[in-house]
């Protein structure tokens, strides 16, 4: 049976279209020669790839006005150079319309904007001074059109215990010491920013445990992991989605919760799942409203949060600068308001950007006022398991009432466009 279908792959792998004439030792005598053999059909040529990052003429170069303060765009800065200068010099270049960007790009670019800041008086002569030396690429968006999503994230401030007791009876996790991440990078470069998590079931790699088995079936009880205590479990779903946060004790001390892993599984938020189950309306859908909702009814905690199988683990930092927010990818602090996410397979961490947007117009205190246009240079120093393609970008917007609402609130489009120094200033 085995050499019968040997040989019938055989046979199909050899058949198919050919012009040779046949040989005449295989044409039986009397049989009427064989018609011509149609014409193979013509193979459709492969379309054009479509380009995540086109470069721009300098004559279609969009206005550089930056729309806030420069205390915040320095540190940024800073700390982008910093970055670089620790870069690799074997590190992958990435492709810019054909130009490669890697760490003598990256630093030189950072290195030059810092000496702009410098230089420039006004607002308006940075902008002329970075169109005269960098060279401008856009984001061809989600559409090949320039059109970008950008959505937001914070760094919140939550409630917390650094002890268990009748009221903080909910933990956060430390990352568990049988959880293997592997970079696929490693691998195969055609897995540029992608990971993998697991542990080990035998000689066999298999998924790590998800958020049901962790939280409802106490997975992880007794393992001395636990690293503070909350009052609800959406407060920590909260910090889960946003990856870090600072928890506020009792007694009035903060302290950072600093992302540590992941497990890698699937991500649904708990408020579109609470949605999906038919129990709220997204219209007027909010944090307190999911939490007062799940606090009515306790027995569907368990199958809203589960849908999110995703589970963040963390790390604890004492607070030593107030403005610094959690390290980012990049393996350095984020920045509020000049820090944003990008897809790590298309983007450097450390690219300088500059984005245009509408986005909500919200006072200090949380206040929503509305929309407005905004125009800034942020830098290019996370990912986010949502930021995938050309056409989406997370904005980073510090801690603090004001953050929190723009975070929940922006989910608009606009523009961003990649500089770097030019090769030959």
């Amino acid at each position: 049976m085995k050499k019968t279908l040997i040989a019938l792959a055989f046979a199909v792998l050899t058949s198919g279209c050919s012009t040779a004439p046949r040989r005449s030792a295989e044409v039986p005598p009397g049989c009427p020669p064989c018609p011509a053999c149609p014409p193979c059909p013509e193979v459709p040529a492969k379309p054009p790839e479509v380009k995540a990052i086109m470069k721009v003429a300098p004559e279609n170069y969009p206005s550089f006005a930056d729309a806030d303060s420069m205390k915040g765009l320095r540190k940024a800065a800073e700390l982008n150079l910093k970055y670089a200068q620790n870069l690799s010099s074997s590190a992958i270049a990435y492709d810019f319309d054909g130009r490669k960007v890697g760490k003598r790009e990256l630093e030189a670019s950072s290195a030059e904007f810092l000496k702009l800041l410098d230089l420039a008086k006004t607002p308006g002569e940075l902008e002329a001074l970075v169109k005269e030396r960098f060279d401008v690429y856009q984001m061809t968006g989600r559409d090949s059109t320039g059109t970008v999503v950008f959505s937001s994230y914070y760094e919140p401030t939550l409630e917390a215990s650094p002890v268990k007791t009748g009221e903080y009876k909910y933990p956060i996790y430390a990352k568990p010491p049988d959880m293997i991440s592997l970079n696929l990078e490693e691998f195969n470069e055609k897995f540029r920013g992608e990971r993998l998590t697991g542990m080990l079931k035998g000689d066999r790699l298999v998924p790590y445990l998800d958020r049901d088995a962790i939280d409802f079936r106490g997975a992880l009880d007794g393992k001395g992991l636990e690293l503070a205590w909350f009052t609800n479990r959406a407060d920590i779903m909260d910090l889960h989605i946003e990856g870090s946060g600072r928890l506020r004790y009792p007694d009035g001390k903060e302290i950072k919760a600093l992302f540590a892993a992941t497990n890698s599984l699937k991500f649904k938020g708990w408020l579109t799942a609470l949605v999906e189950s038919g129990a709220m309306t997204r219209e007027g859908l909010s944090h307190e409203k999911g939490k007062e909702y799940i606090e009515k009814n306790p027995e569907k905690e368990r199958a809203i949060m589960t849908a999110n199988r995703r589970y963040t683990f963390f790390r604890l930092q004492e607070i030593t600068d107030p403005e610094e927010g959690p390290d980012g990818t990049y393996g350095l602090p984020l920045v509020g308001w000049r820090s944003v996410a990008v897809d790590n397979n298309l983007v450097p961490m450390g690219a300088l950007a500059f984005m245009r947007a509408t986005v909500p117009d919200v006072t200090d205190d949380g206040e929503m006022k509305g929309k407005k246009e905004d125009a800034r240079f942020v830098f290019c120093q996370d990912t986010g398991g949502a930021i995938k393609g050309p056409g989406r970008i997370d904005f980073f917007a510090g801690n603090g009432k004001k953050a929190r609402s723009f975070a929940f609130k922006l989910w608009d489009t606009g523009t961003i466009h990649l500089l770097v120094l030019k090769e030959k200033i």
